[in-house]
């Protein structure tokens, strides 16, 4: 994306940006992390707003924006075919979308600032503040991606399918030459909110794996160390994390398709295990070690199955398209950005505007009508369906498994008795496999001196939780 905007190549920016966030990290730590978070996020909402108003404003302004984006399909939200294997539906959407938010809860970025909040009720402001900015910039993106098609269809000009690009990824960078081509600062407004999105995802990630691997794996196998050691640990841990982040974005950069498809579809086999865990834990009593191993294992191991397989196999099912823009005002094809088409024809002569439409819509055809056989059905299930599928793996085979090894008391404040508001909807043989006869630990109290096993008992049944 960068190099079409400032035309620099992606491994300079690759290893220039992990270079800046690794120094950044390692000498200001975490504090250095939040504060940069902050100053990011305000280059990250100022680069989106101006691509919306321009882009609105080149488009035909924002009547005739919401008419094209309307009739040409992109608004399509009440689609409730129930097809597991649509991209994106009213339900994948829906429960993808609900279940994706729930990793904003659980994240080791998310426990650490919780731990920097000096108050539990300053931790629920942060929490609301989060969950709103979240919902925010992830509803300006959606909109952002509106505008851009209003933008090229209103210049009958689209760049994807007349191959001015080689990729989806790269539209936004070259909406952004287009439309700011005569602007001086906005393209470096631009620039600016894409590295300050990469720096502050980075340095999160960064200083949340180094916190991990000094309190689970280095201390608690390792003596009692003095704290300038231990730093000089945790430190270097950064370095370590940041040379396998460059190797990984080398690795992605190859992988063609959306950033937002890719990254759903790598990361449900590991998302899914830490969201199952924590909700097998928090409700179902019975939940253990055992169960949580071996559900978290089959989590990622079966979702990092069917998302290996959706990245590697040629029968994946390859759902019908919308509508493109047209290509009508669109200059004359650069032949040397259509090498794959002239392979395919043996012919060395140039290829038509025409020609190239033709290829295209013959090939989407066959990948339409070819229906995936064998595995690749399996393969073909929705990239948004896989978070929630893995999390229902874990509750399930994590619920099943820990009643192989002995249950021990449960400690009440660790807990949602759920079961125990549900308990005369629920019949007996559920109640014994997700553990709802749970033996309470006598020795709880609250502040107050009360025994929590007096609270469940009074508490009432209208369906709200002790928390």
């Amino acid at each position: 994306m960068v190099d079409r905007v400032a035309g620099i190549p992606v491994w300079i920016s690759i290893v220039t940006l992990m270079g800046v966030v690794v120094i950044y990290t390692i000498i200001g730590g975490f504090q250095a992390v939040v504060w940069t978070d902050v100053f990011q996020a305000f280059f990250m909402f100022g680069g989106i707003f101006a691509i919306l108003i321009k882009g609105t404003i080149e488009a035909g302004g924002l009547t005739k924006t919401w008419t094209i984006i309307t009739e040409k399909g992109r608004v399509n939200l009440l689609n409730f075919d129930p097809d597991p294997t649509l991209r994106q539906s009213f339900w994948s959407l829906m429960i993808g979308g609900i279940t994706s938010g729930l990793e904003l809860q659980f994240s080791q970025a998310t426990f650490q600032r919780i731990k920097a909040t000096p108050t539990l009720s300053t931790t629920k402001r942060m929490f609301i503040l989060a969950s709103v900015l979240s919902l925010l910039i992830s509803g300006l993106a959606v909109i952002e991606g509106g505008v851009m098609f209003a933008f090229y269809h209103s210049k009958s000009c689209d760049p994807l399918e007349a191959k001015q690009v080689l990729n989806e990824n790269q539209l936004i960078a070259k909406m952004v030459r287009d439309i700011f081509h005569d602007t001086p600062c906005l393209p470096g407004l631009f620039l600016a909110a894409v590295f300050s999105a990469s720096l502050s995802t980075m340095s999160s990630l960064l200083n949340c794996l180094s916190a991990i691997f000094w309190e689970d794996i280095v201390k608690r196998h390792t003596k009692p160390m003095s704290e300038k050691k231990a730093v000089l640990i945790t430190q270097s841990s950064v370095l370590l994390f940041g040379g396998l982040a460059v190797c990984l974005a080398f690795g992605i950069s190859g992988i063609e398709g959306p950033v937002s498809r890719i990254l759903d579809i790598t990361g449900a086999c590991l998302s899914g295990t830490l969201i199952g865990l924590f909700l097998l834990g928090m409700f179902v009593p019975r939940a253990n070690s055992l169960g949580a191993l071996v559900g978290g294992l089959a989590c990622f191991l079966f979702i990092g199955w069917i998302s290996l397989g959706k990245l590697i196999s040629s029968g994946v099912r390859v759902n019908v398209k919308l509508e493109s823009a047209s290509t009508e005002r669109c200059p004359q094809l650069d032949t040397s950005l259509i090498t794959n088409y002239t392979t395919t024809y043996n012919q060395t002569s140039t290829i038509t505007m025409q020609d190239v439409t033709d290829l295209t819509l013959q090939t989407n055809q066959t990948l339409i009508f070819s229906e995936p056989q064998g595995l690749d059905i399996l393969y073909s299930i929705s990239y948004k369906w896989l978070l929630p599928l893995g999390i229902v793996l874990v509750f399930s085979v994590g619920s099943l498994a820990s009643r192989l090894q002995a249950q021990t008391p449960v400690d009440p404040l660790y807990y949602v008795p759920v079961c125990d508001y549900l308990n005369d909807y629920i019949c007996a043989p559920i109640r014994r496999i997700f553990g709802c006869d749970v033996k309470y630990s006598a020795t709880d109290t609250t502040e107050d001196g009360t025994a929590v096993n007096e609270l469940i008992e009074a508490a009432p049944t209208n369906g709200n939780t002790i928390i």
